[in-house]
């Protein structure tokens, strides 16, 4: 098996695949929107196919092999794992989706946008928290029948991606589902690859980024939109996750 590839950043950007197959496999899952035309991929014996109707799921360390079947152009989107929000238990095994219509214009808008290369990284995060909203709730009505009957991850995460300006109180999301705090919690982090107040963050920051990136909205209120109780706590938070604050990561994108 290839090397496995270092990666540490979300990347979202169109890509053509060559009729060519080509194989390797890389420590971000990887996440495929069909745009135009179709290709098909191998993943431990299994053939997937991505065209403008499905996407498909690749988890780190899968070694994949593609290859175009026609002319075609792709959303991709490669997310670490400890990049944007989204339950690791999404990601844990290859898995297509279907892109309805309201996704499948967000996605082509994505990908028909001007080149990545030309673009702040700024903008990566951006794409990449937007798509992980809408995979969510894509992935999110597929998995609620069997989710219900075991750990309801999705409706734990639509609950928690509703409420980001309120205060997370564990014992009460455990109690709203039937669980005890401390099952609740180790089930949740299982579940999640991270704690309820670090997955809290990641989805606040996600939403943050996303209002930065609008260039209208003051610093203050999106502090307050996103839960934070002053603008001070909320610079702290996204400098931390960020490398810089918020009005300078701002300014950087928009130059």
């Amino acid at each position: 098996m290839p090397k496995l590839v270092e990666h540490s950043a979300p990347l979202v950007e169109p890509r053509r695949y060559s009729p060519r197959p080509f194989g390797h496999a890389h420590d971000y899952h990887q996440l495929l929107f069909g745009v135009d035309g179709a290709i098909e991929l191998e993943i431990d014996g299994h053939a997937y196919r991505v065209d403008g109707e499905h996407g498909l799921v690749v988890p780190a360390g899968a070694h994949h092999v593609c290859a175009g079947l026609t002319s075609n152009l792709q959303l991709v989107a490669d997310f670490p794992a400890s990049s944007v929000a989204l339950p690791a238990r999404l990601m844990a095994r290859p898995r297509t989706f279907a892109i309805d219509t309201g996704f499948a214009t967000r996605v082509r808008a994505l990908a028909t946008r001007h080149p990545c290369d030309a673009k702040p990284p700024q903008h990566a995060w951006q794409r990449a928290a937007a798509l992980a909203c809408g995979l969510a709730s894509t992935l999110g009505l597929e998995d609620a029948h069997d989710d219900a009957a075991h750990f309801p991850v999705m409706a734990i995460d639509a609950y928690m991606r509703a409420n980001l300006a309120s205060p997370l109180r564990v014992e009460q999301l455990a109690a709203r589902i039937g669980w005890g705090p401390r099952r609740f919690h180790t089930l949740f982090c299982e579940a999640f690859g991270d704690t309820p107040h670090g997955y809290q963050t990641r989805l606040r920051l996600d939403q943050a980024v996303q209002w930065l990136m609008s260039g209208t909205m003051p610093l203050a209120e999106i502090a307050n939109g996103v839960g934070y109780p002053d603008q001070t706590t909320f610079t702290r938070a996204f400098s931390r996750r960020f490398g810089k604050p918020p009005g300078a990561w701002r300014a950087a994108a928009l130059a």
